[in-house]
């Protein structure tokens, strides 16, 4: 094969060309592949990138996952801690992520150079033997090798005791504040977006209140109306239960089981009506066929397992029974608890039924799991002609990695329900007497 270059010739084997492009592409992937992008040397935007990269792993609370960032012989100061190599830093996040529970982070760059970054953070987090709130303070400098590991980690930190009401970390995912974004710096943004968004709406005719506002139709708590409540047992609510990996963190956060209670003892006060649509599974209905996907999952794990409708053996204390503190309010002999309901909804029992003869017609409805039954239980009494009102606190849902129930069901609750209440103004509602 023959190439002209300018005025003179240049005589090349086709396939030599061909094996020696060939090696050198495979060569360059190799590297590339086992690079951690982005590497130094580092410009404002690609310290950004490993800052904000940092962040969201961190926020996983995977101990796998974290570590695949550092080298292998990656060496850490954390605190008063010295850590080296990969195995030791899975073995201290799995500690530190049993201990420090419902764990959110905020980082921000704060300096760079060649192949090195420094970043002040902020997390908080609940202690899983004391339940004591913290907001963590600190700073981290960090060194990377040519590959882009992080090849040496150095942290100071100091913690912080905070009350819940005063945590502002626990953010969704997608409005976590990005490195570099301090949380006035992201309110000013907030704003500027929401006042672009109600130009462009009104611009484009849509800003008229009947259109761009959506209302709180409310509900008027009288003697036609009824507190109801699914599934208030020990595989939702106890942390024994079967579920309680998944739901702990969102029943913690929303102090789901002490306001059930409340809501329990001033309906009883009240003189107001309470019914309980619970949740069993008897042998029989291991039969199914076919089944959803969290259909299969209770199936599997035995939630809401009872010896038969008749047979109360091994039911006292079970997963399917009554959280403890609830019984003096459920079997004071006034309480109505419905037949099961076998998925979510309540068309299959009879809580319509016992609430029509009842001659109730608005509900206060609260309970678990809330992106399961008590938003299906709330769309089926809509559906019915039932006004509803759900109090979004007494309300709990799983959390899984990229799935927030209990995100999903709050968001739903306020587009269907004709209202939502916090437990407090639950209770100033129910003060009929």
């Amino acid at each position: 094969m023959i190439y002209n270059f300018g005025h003179g010739k240049c005589n090349i084997e086709g396939t030599t060309v061909r094996s020696n492009f060939q090696h050198l592409l495979a060569t360059q992937t190799t590297t590339m592949s086992k690079q951690r992008q982005p590497v130094p040397p580092f410009d404002h935007q690609t310290a950004l990138q490993k800052v904000q990269g940092a962040e969201d792993a961190w926020n996983t609370r995977n101990p796998e996952k974290v570590a695949q960032a550092y080298s292998e012989d990656s060496v850490w100061r954390n605190r008063d801690e010295f850590i080296q190599g990969r195995a030791e830093i899975e073995a201290f996040l799995d500690g530190k992520w049993k201990r420090e529970l419902h764990y959110r982070l905020t980082k921000e760059l704060w300096s760079y150079t060649d192949n090195r970054i420094s970043v002040r953070f902020e997390y908080e987090w609940q202690h899983n033997e004391t339940g004591q709130w913290y907001r963590t303070h600190g700073n981290e400098h960090w060194e990377f090798d040519a590959d882009g590991y992080m090849s040496r980690r150095d942290m100071s930190a100091n913690d912080i005791s905070i009350t819940p009401d005063k945590r502002r970390i626990g953010l969704p995912t997608n409005q976590q504040e990005s490195p570099g974004q301090t949380p006035s710096v992201m309110n000013e943004i907030m704003k500027a977006t929401i006042k672009a968004i109600t130009i462009l709406l009104f611009v484009g005719g849509l800003a008229s209140t009947s259109r761009a506002q959506l209302p709180d139709p409310g509900v008027v708590v009288d003697d036609r109306t009824a507190l109801v409540i699914t599934d208030p047992q020990n595989d939702f609510l106890s942390p024994d239960g079967v579920t309680w990996h998944v739901v702990g963190e969102s029943v913690t956060a929303n102090n789901t089981v002490a306001n059930l209670e409340t809501l329990l003892k001033t309906a009883k006060e009240q003189g107001i009506p309470v019914f309980i649509s619970p949740h069993y599974y008897y042998p029989t209905d291991h039969g199914w066929q076919f089944e959803g996907a969290l259909e299969k999952l209770m199936h599997n794990i035995g939630m809401f397992d009872r010896s038969g409708p008749t047979d109360l053996t091994g039911f006292e204390g079970s997963g399917a029974d009554w959280l403890e503190r609830y019984k003096p309010y459920i079997m004071d002999g006034e309480t109505v608890v419905t037949s099961p309901h076998k998925v979510f909804g309540p068309e299959q029992n009879d809580l319509a039924l016992q609430l029509r003869k009842r001659g109730i017609d608005r509900v206060i409805l609260a309970g678990m799991s809330g992106n399961l039954c008590v938003e299906s239980h709330m769309r089926e009494l809509l559906e019915m002609g039932f006004e509803v009102a759900v109090v979004t606190d007494a309300t709990a849902s799983a959390i899984l990695p990229g799935l927030d129930g209990n995100a999903a069901a709050q968001t739903n609750y306020r587009f269907i329900a004709n209202t939502t209440w916090t437990t407090t103004q639950a209770i100033d509602k129910m003060q009929i007497k």
